[in-house]
């Protein structure tokens, strides 16, 4: 069974609560190699999360399509 996919917020969620338990924001950065700016933007919704932020919470980005009219042909 696959596993269930998250939306932004559950992103958001397990980066907040990976920096709770790493001892704040810039201790979880510099452990993954990025800037605590950058993660701050992340988390205060000024810039989407990348690859490395992904990557050091265990996720990758999926994209998914939905129909919303049936095209004829």
């Amino acid at each position: 069974m696959s596993a269930p996919l998250l939306d932004g917020m559950d992103v958001f969620k397990r980066l907040r609560a990976a920096c709770e338990a790493a001892g704040g924001q810039g201790a979880w950065a510099e452990r993954h190699g990025m800037s605590a700016a950058y993660v701050s933007e992340v988390l205060n919704a000024k810039r989407e999360p990348g690859p490395a932020v992904l990557n050091a919470l265990g996720l990758k980005r999926v994209v998914k399509f939905a129909e919303v009219r049936r095209v004829n042909g």
